[in-house]
C-alpha cells in the first residue's frame, strides 16, 4: 500500500493504492496522518480507495483508525471510490454509514 497526502484550503485528501493489509505500510500511515492532522487544522479527511485492491481486517482498521483520528482533531471523514471488495466488507461489517463511504 502506499499513500499520498494532499492538503488543501481546510480539506486533506489523501490517495490509497494497493492492498489494505496492514502491516509496516499501515503504521507509516497512521504516523503520517496523525502529523498531517497535528501540524494543519483541517475541517475534512477525504479518502480516496479507488486504486484500492484487497482489504483485510487489519486494513479495515487502519480506515477506522484513520476516522478516529480524523474526528480527534474536529476533521470529518470520508471514504469514497471504495472498490467491489471493500464496499462488500463495509456492508457485512455494517461501517458503510460510519465510514462515510461515498
Amino acid at each position: 500500500m502506499t499513500s499520498s497526502f494532499q492538503p488543501s484550503s481546510g480539506k486533506l485528501q489523501i490517495n490509497l493504492t494497493g492492498d489494505l493489509i496492514g502491516g509496516a505500510d499501515a503504521m507509516k500511515f497512521s504516523v503520517d496522518l496523525r502529523e498531517s492532522l497535528a501540524a494543519t487544522s483541517y475541517n475534512r479527511v477525504d479518502i480516496d480507495a479507488g486504486a484500492v485492491g484487497f482489504v483485510n481486517s487489519s486494513g479495515l482498521g487502519m480506515l477506522i483508525a484513520a476516522r478516529q483520528a480524523a474526528q480527534e482533531h474536529g476533521a470529518e471523514f470520508r471514504l469514497n471510490a471504495p472498490g467491489e471488495q471493500l464496499k462488500h466488507l463495509l456492508e457485512v461489517t455494517k461501517l458503510t454509514e460510519i465510514l462515510g463511504a461515498a
